[in-house]
Parts: structure tokens; C-alpha cells; sequence
């Protein structure tokens, strides 16, 4: 992403990242996000967007892989918070940021914490 793309273009980027990561290695995972409007673009069949259209591929394919919950935002939610520190980052430099974590340790650190 640049920096003059929006949060909810980098969202749903986000969407289409994780999906295709869960694709490749037939793994079922769980996306929390504080977006309402990327997650129901995500599920709306009426999608006239180029943009959106071409970031819908990978989470329709891996509907039966990737759940999508929406969590409320600034509630002090700890893997909420983190995401929305990384994305502040991302969205101010146009850099890419990898958080390096296995995914049984970001599983066990975020673990009842997310869903709290």
C-alpha cells in the first residue's frame, strides 16, 4: 500500500492478505476487526468498486478458512490496539510492517484477550 490509500483500502487489503495466507497453507484462522464497513463489503454480493472487486477473490475463496468478527474499537482491547499502533505506522510512512510471531505465540499472547 502508499500512503495516499485510505485505512479502509488498507483494511481490506488486510482481508485479502490473511485470506490468501490461509488458503496456501489450509489453515482456519479468525480475523477480529473494529471495520463494520470492510467487513460488510467484504460480505456484500453488490460490489461495484474495481478495488474492492479484485480484494474479494481470496476471502470468498476461503469462506470456509477465514471468520470475520467485528470487535468494538477503543475499548482497551489488546490485540485491537496493536493492530490499530501497526496500522498508525503503516498508514504514515507507506511502509510495509511485518510483526514477527510465530502464529502458536500470537495465538497464546492474544489468547483470551481478544475475545474479552
Amino acid at each position: 500500500m502508499n500512503s495516499f490509500n485510505s485505512v479502509f483500502q488498507s483494511e481490506l487489503a488486510a482481508f485479502n492478505f490473511v485470506a490468501g495466507w490461509a488458503l496456501e497453507r489450509n489453515v482456519k484462522i479468525k480475523v477480529f476487526s473494529d471495520s463494520k464497513s470492510s467487513i460488510e463489503v467484504i460480505r456484500s454480493p453488490k460490489i461495484k468498486s474495481n478495488f474492492v472487486l479484485s480484494v474479494k477473490d481470496n476471502p470468498y475463496n476461503a469462506k470456509n478458512l477465514v471468520s470475520i468478527f467485528w470487535v468494538k474499537a477503543h475499548t482497551g482491547n489488546p490485540g485491537n490496539e496493536l493492530a490499530d499502533h501497526f496500522a498508525k505506522i503503516a498508514s504514515s510512512c507507506g511502509a510495509d510492517i511485518v510483526y514477527n510471531c510465530s502464529l502458536f505465540l500470537c495465538n497464546k499472547s492474544l489468547q483470551g484477550r481478544v475475545c474479552n
